[in-house]
């Protein structure tokens, strides 16, 4: 479930895509965030936990509610930067050396990243030091483990995938890893993609332009990679939206899809795709389930108030799931709220 795409075909038109692929619906929301912000990196009133002053504005799709929690999964912050979280079955969270580390919700990992970093340098170059441990969690309104992997790319072209292993994390940095799906592990999916590329390549004397069809991730990686790899760079930035568009709606998965396979957690349907332009800071977000698309303008955030959201899917007190319609740019449609990983009091007395 889930699939991130990296169009960096042209330094001047960058942008990237994903699927959000659940096997239910979600509550789903926009949230804008303004720099200066004191976060926490759990709920936990606890010395070990992580927390930070944000240096950058971002806007983030949160899934999840007040009442369930929230679940950061997707946003760009003001310098460009763009992260992703998406379903990892084999990430591992626990680590032997965890007493000596910050403690980070896996739920907010995609916030802290967005709110410090300016670069896929920058991150690569902090978890590195594997000074943070990463916590598990539930993802919000559910009863499944959020196992997840991030993916960042920038306005510089660059991109990393990081992983977890045995709790430390695994960086995979390069301006050609443009795809994430699920698994296997990404190192496993780059061996895949050689060969797939092999086959549409001229070393290739009978090369094979075919793709595999199917919904599992490893089919996923190979068709975004396979329209990656032989698309044009973009001449503009509709051009690059519309690619971008194109390659991770050829990715998803239809909703009703019924594939009788027991205990496969990354076969889901598509709930929404976000696009986001790393040159001109717009955020674009698409329900599967309305007609439009809508998206955000990072330079026109209100002044009037720091946090700010914009409900997408709600789920209502009888527990139905609405899909809110609205048109073209949001901004004004947006209405103050509070950060829902703000430090707690006790929690900034004791880290000052």
């Amino acid at each position: 479930m889930c699939t991130r795409v990296f169009n960096n075909k042209s330094e001047d038109y960058l942008t990237t895509s994903r699927n959000m692929d659940w096997k239910t619906q979600l509550p789903t929301s926009l949230f804008t965030f303004k720099k200066g912000l004191n976060k926490s990196g759990m709920e936990s009133s606890d010395e070990s936990v992580l927390t930070w002053t944000s240096v950058y504005d971002s806007v983030v799709t949160m899934v999840g509610n007040e009442e369930s929690g929230y679940g950061a999964s997707d946003g760009m912050n003001s310098n460009g930067l763009v992260a992703n979280v998406l379903y990892d079955s084999n990430a591992e969270y626990i680590r032997k050396d965890g007493d000596s580390t910050k403690k980070l919700d896996v739920l907010r990992w995609v916030q802290y990243v967005l709110d410090m970093y300016g670069t896929v340098s920058d991150v690569v170059s902090e978890f590195n030091k594997n000074k943070i441990q990463i916590i598990g969690s539930k993802v919000p309104g559910s009863e499944s483990n959020a196992t997840l992997h991030l993916s960042i790319s920038d306005k510089h072209s660059d991109s990393a995938i990081i992983e977890l292993v045995h709790g430390k994390f695994c960086i995979h940095h390069s301006k050609a890893f443009t795809i994430m799906t699920n698994e296997p592990n990404f190192e496993t999916q780059i061996k895949l993609n050689d060969y797939w590329r092999w086959q549409w390549s001229s070393e290739n004397k009978f090369p094979s332009h075919t793709i595999p069809g199917g919904p599992f991730p490893t089919d996923r990686f190979e068709r975004a990679a396979f329209y990656l790899h032989h698309i044009d760079a973009p001449i503009n930035t509709k051009d690059s939206l519309a690619q971008s568009k194109s390659i991770v709606a050829n990715a998803s998965v239809p909703i009703g899809f019924n594939l009788t396979i027991d205990n496969n957690p990354n076969v889901a349907p598509t709930l929404w795709s976000t696009i986001s332009d790393h040159n001109n800071l717009i955020y674009y977000f698409y329900n599967v389930r309305t007609p439009n698309v809508v998206w955000l303008n990072l330079n026109k955030l209100s002044s009037n108030y720091n946090v700010a959201k914009l409900n997408m899917v709600e789920l209502t007190a009888d527990n139905q799931f609405i899909s809110h319609n609205y048109d073209n740019i949001i901004n004004d449609n947006l209405i103050p709220t509070t950060d829902p990983y703000q430090v707690n009091q006790v929690l900034l007395n004791v880290t000052l």
